[in-house]
Formats: structure tokens, C-alpha cells, sequence
């Protein structure tokens, strides 16, 4: 699994890469270094099979048509060229791409060793630059093994990318992130062991995220995910929008009525009170039993005094005519 990946926002914006996009390309930038390179009556491509970024980049996807998918975006985009054999998809980099690790000037920002496009070459340097070891790591040696050529350069680690409170720290760096409950809140890491779809073009995958991350800071575990949770989810969506079903699943686990919380906060009482659970989060005024019982009480009281005000004006009224 690759640990930690580089991604170049300015050219990723330039290009009009989204997020998953980008991280694909970070990823395969460095691939030439260690991925076998096949000869074709094309030219040289190198090989780089769907089930290796599933396998390499899990927070990306886990559907090797997906990872096809997002291959076949980047060669519309003009970075990657596509081939593939009978049992393999083959790829190979564009001029074009060349300016993902380039200075102002041209120059490359952390340049390749020479002939490195098999993983014995970069072995053979691996005494003298420990950065391109092939081997397995050791106690403080270098974390990402795959990508011999990944940039580990300090990305301004003063800003906050804390979890939750109470929620434990991702299990490896360099995740993507999402927004929890509301648009202005903190982003955070997803962390790899979230169960549930990773593909963040799944339509109810921000919905499952954020609940499940919420759901974790409360509970300290994540939620079970099944196919029922995936079709709550959908009916979630269905019922309240995607722009707005995630924000109110997040908020539905800070919910303490008595009876949500003696389920541990379902996904069955989220769906079964989808509108009013979006009201309060629009609100931002919780209900639950015993807020009820007072409103209610309240207005019991009211309609005693109003009744007994009507009597006593009907009554005086018809005294003065006696």
C-alpha cells in the first residue's frame, strides 16, 4: 500500500483535475521507477494493472473498473498515454506531464536517477541512497517503498488537519479529506480502516462518511456496513438531496433523545425521521421527548386560560342580561 503520495495542487488545477484524479496521477508519476516497462511496436509502455492501484491506493477506490475509469480520465486529459496487452493495461507519460515536477524555470524539482525503470537498478543504489530502497522498512527508514520517487518535503505541518475529539488518529498520513457536519467545519483525514465504499464518486459516499466518522467520535467504534446501511443511505439522499443528506447525518449523531440513544443512533431512526432530523439541523434546535412534553404542557396551559377566559367573557355576557 502506498503510504504517502505528492500531489502538485497548482498543476492539478491547471489541468482541471479533481481530487481522486490527482492522487491517481501523483501516484502513477513515480510509477516508471519501479513498474515494468513493456516494448511495444508503439514504443516502450510500463505495466500497471487496475487490481495494483486498488491494491496500492485504497483510499482511491476499491473497483478496479473505477480505477480504469479514472486511468481513462487522465488520458483524456492528455497526461498518460493508454495501451494493454491481453492480460495488462499498459501506460507511459506525456510531454505534457513532465510539468508535474518542474520548477518555474524547468528545471525538475526533485529530479529522477538515471535508468531506473526496474526495480534491480534502484536496489543496486539502495547502500548509498537509502530514499530509493526496494526492501522492506525497517524501524525509521523510509515509509513508501513503492514509489521510489515520492517527495516527502514538509507541506506546512501547522495546519490543522485534527480529528474530532475523541476519535483515534488515521492509521497512515497523507488521506483524503472530506468535511464533517457542516461546510465551515474542520477537514479531516479518512481514516483507511472506515469500512464501507471508498470510491468517492459513490453517491452516498459522503453521507456514509460522515456519519461513520461521527459516529466513531460518539461511540468510539465504527458503525456496521451492510447492504441495508448502503440502501438507508440511497433513501437518505433521495429524501433530503445530496448537497445537504451528509451535514444532516453528522448532526443526527449529536442527537440525545432517550430513545435515539438507546439505539446507539441507527440508521433506521435516522431514515425514519429524515425531515424533521434535517429541520433541526436547519434549526439548529434539538427536540426529543421531554422538550415534546413541555411544549406540549405549555400549550395544555395556554388552552386551559384561553377556555377559561372565553367562559368567563360568555358567562359575564349572559348575566347582563338577566
Amino acid at each position: 500500500m502506498q503510504f504517502t503520495v505528492t500531489i502538485n495542487q497548482v498543476k492539478a488545477l491547471e489541468w482541471g483535475l479533481n481530487s481522486q484524479q490527482a492522487l491517481l496521477f501523483a501516484f502513477i508519476y513515480g510509477c516508471p521507477s519501479w513498474t515494468k516497462p513493456v516494448t511495444t511496436d508503439n514504443g516502450v509502455f510500463f505495466a500497471l494493472s487496475k487490481a495494483k492501484i486498488v491494491e496500492e491506493l485504497p483510499l482511491l477506490t476499491d473497483k478496479p473498473d473505477t480505477a480504469y475509469r479514472l486511468l481513462k480520465a487522465l488520458d483524456e486529459a492528455g497526461l498518460i498515454e493508454l495501451s494493454s496487452t491481453s492480460s495488462i493495461t499498459l501506460f507511459r507519460l506525456t510531454a505534457k506531464a513532465a510539468e508535474w515536477n518542474q520548477k518555474l524555470d524547468g528545471s525538475e524539482k526533485y529530479p529522477t536517477p538515471p535508468e531506473s525503470h526496474g526495480r534491480k537498478k534502484v536496489r543496486s543504489t539502495s547502500e548509498k541512497n537509502p530514499s530509493m530502497v526496494g526492501k522492506k522498512s525497517g524501524v525509521g527508514s523510509e515509509k513508501s517503498p513503492t514509489n521510489q520517487d515520492t517527495n516527502h518535503q514538509d507541506t506546512n505541518q501547522g495546519t490543522s488537519q485534527e480529528l474530532p475529539e475523541g476519535s483515534a488518529l488515521p492509521t497512515q498520513p497523507g488521506g483524503l479529506v472530506l468535511v464533517v457536519d457542516r461546510p465551515d467545519a474542520p477537514r479531516v483525514e479518512i481514516p483507511a480502516d472506515m469500512p464501507g465504499p471508498k470510491d468517492q464518486t459513490c453517491r452516498t459516499f459522503k453521507a456514509w462518511a460522515n456519519y461513520a466518522m461521527a459516529y466513531r467520535k460518539r461511540y468510539q467504534c465504527w458503525p456496521v456496513w451492510n447492504a441495508a446501511a448502503g440502501g438507508i443511505l440511497g433513501k437518505l439522499v433521495d429524501r433530503l438531496g445530496v448537497d445537504v443528506a451528509h451535514s444532516v447525518a453528522a448532526y443526527y449523531l449529536t442527537i440525545n433523545d432517550a430513545r435515539v440513544v438507546n439505539d446507539c443512533h441507527s440508521l433506521t431512526n435516522l431514515i425514519a425521521k429524515a425531515e424533521a432530523y434535517h429541520t433541526q439541523w436547519a434549526t439548529g434546535r434539538q427536540m426529543n421527548g421531554r422538550t415534546a412534553r413541555q411544549i406540549e404542557d405549555t400549550q395544555a396551559n395556554l388552552n386551559a386560560a384561553q377556555q377559561a377566559a372565553e367562559n368567563i367573557r360568555l358567562g359575564g355576557a349572559r348575566n347582563a342580561f338577566l
